[in-house]
C-alpha cells in the first residue's frame, strides 16, 4: 500500500492522522520540522506528502512546498493548516505561491481526509 509522509510539528495531530490512514492500510511515516521532513523524503521515498503550513516559522510548509517544486520533486504535496479558522485568511492553490496537489483546513473531519488520500493516489 502506499506510504505517505506527515510533516507537522503537531505531535497529537501527526498521531491522530497516523491511526486514522493506517486503518486503511497505509504506511504512514512522520517528521515534525521542515529539516526532518526532507530528510524523510530522501529516506522514505513517499507516494504523498501532507504538510502544514505553520510549523516553528509561519511560512515553514510554503517554503518547503516552494523547494520541492523547484527541485522538481513530484510526490504530491496537500498542504494542511488551521490559520484560516484563527485569522480568516483563506490559502488556496497557486503553482508558484503555494504548490501543491490541494489544501485541507484544519481540523480535518477523518471522512475528509481519507477521501482526499485515495482521490491523490487513486
Amino acid at each position: 500500500m502506499a506510504k505517505i509522509l506527515m510533516i507537522d510539528d503537531d505531535q497529537d495531530f501527526r498521531e491522530a492522522g497516523r491511526q486514522i490512514l493506517e486503518s486503511q492500510g497505509y504506511t504512514v511515516v512522520s517528521a515534525a520540522t521542515p529539516a526532518e521532513g526532507e530528510a524523510a523524503i530522501s529516506r522514505e521515498n513517499p507516494d504523498l506528502i501532507l504538510l502544514d503550513i505553520m510549523m516553528q516559522k509561519p511560512d515553514d510548509g510554503i517554503a518547503l512546498a516552494q523547494k520541492l517544486s523547484r527541485e522538481g520533486v513530484l510526490i504530491p504535496v496537500v498542504m494542511l493548516s488551521g490559520v484560516s479558522t484563527v485569522t480568516g485568511y483563506d490559502y488556496g492553490k497557486d503553482d508558484d505561491v503555494l504548490p501543491c496537489r490541494d489544501f485541507l483546513q484544519k481540523p480535518i473531519n477523518p471522512e475528509t481526509l481519507i477521501q482526499k488520500v485515495a482521490e491523490i493516489l487513486g
